[in-house]
């Protein structure tokens, strides 16, 4: 029975670690917050009346996700507007898990 030697082990290691890394930089992405030009609004009842049938969501734009009206942060993070959700998608945002 052939057993790994420690230094064997310890470059098993970083090479995985150095491939997924790779693997998410190529994944992680920047949303982009002057392609909500428009379409952002200080005020709820204004983002309700211009956004018509896509529904109102608060956008982090320090970071890179958008709460809904269900989200316990809608309205309430530090940097935010309130947006339209599709316009909220096409500039790279995602939709929160919380």
């Amino acid at each position: 029975m052939h057993r790994l030697r420690p230094v064997q082990v310890m470059l098993i290691f970083i090479v995985s670690l150095l491939a997924g890394s790779s693997a998410l930089a190529a994944t992680y992405h920047k949303a982009d917050p002057a392609k909500l030009r428009g379409k952002e609004f200080k005020r709820l009842a204004a983002a309700k009346a211009a956004c018509g049938t896509s529904p109102v969501v608060w956008v982090n734009i320090k970071g890179v996700v958008f709460h809904t009206q269900k989200s316990r942060w809608f309205g309430h993070s530090r940097s935010g507007i309130y947006s339209c959700r599709n316009a909220a998608k096409a500039a790279g945002f995602w939709q929160s898990k919380y």
